[in-house]
């Protein structure tokens, strides 16, 4: 199995979901507003402020989708980014689900988004994993498989 091709597509996925947000960033307020009571809250906070933290919230969610592709190019030259994003995703997850919860969100939301972080990570670390224990287990069976100069030089005798 191709652990590295997995490592990177599973990484493009998780770009092309972020990349999504870079639509927020230029979505029309009434839209906002829109999915907030559909969602079965009440108004949305007028003012600059909350704008410009949605906004930038989103490009950042964006921004990382776009790292996560530039990853993703070479998994082996970036395995310390590829490892620095599994475990961010592992720790992102109890984060998302505390903020969530504790701002009332709706279940489908704490899912959504504790879930796929604890997705991602385990995934990601999880091919890691396996890469690894398959590398190892190659090596094991080099090592103990004779040389065919081994065999020859034995019959040879």
């Amino acid at each position: 199995m191709n652990y590295r091709f997995l490592q990177a597509w599973a990484l493009r996925l998780v770009g092309i979901v972020e990349l999504l947000a870079f639509g927020a960033v230029v979505m029309p307020a009434s839209w906002m507003e829109a999915s907030h009571a559909a969602m079965g809250y009440p108004e949305t906070p007028k003012g600059p402020v909350f704008d410009s933290v949605m906004r930038e919230v989103s490009w950042s969610y964006a921004l990382h989708g776009v790292g996560m592709w530039f990853i993703a190019w070479d998994v082996v030259r970036y395995r310390p980014l590829v490892i620095l994003t599994g475990f961010g995703y592992l720790v992102t997850c109890p984060v998302f689900v505390a903020i969530d919860l504790s701002n009332g969100m709706p279940w489908f939301w704490v899912v959504g988004n504790g879930g796929s972080c604890l997705l991602v990570g385990v995934v990601v670390l999880g091919l890691l994993w396996a890469e690894r224990a398959a590398r190892n287990k190659a090596r094991s069976a080099a090592r103990d498989q004779p040389s065919r100069a081994a065999v020859s030089c034995q019959e040879g005798e």
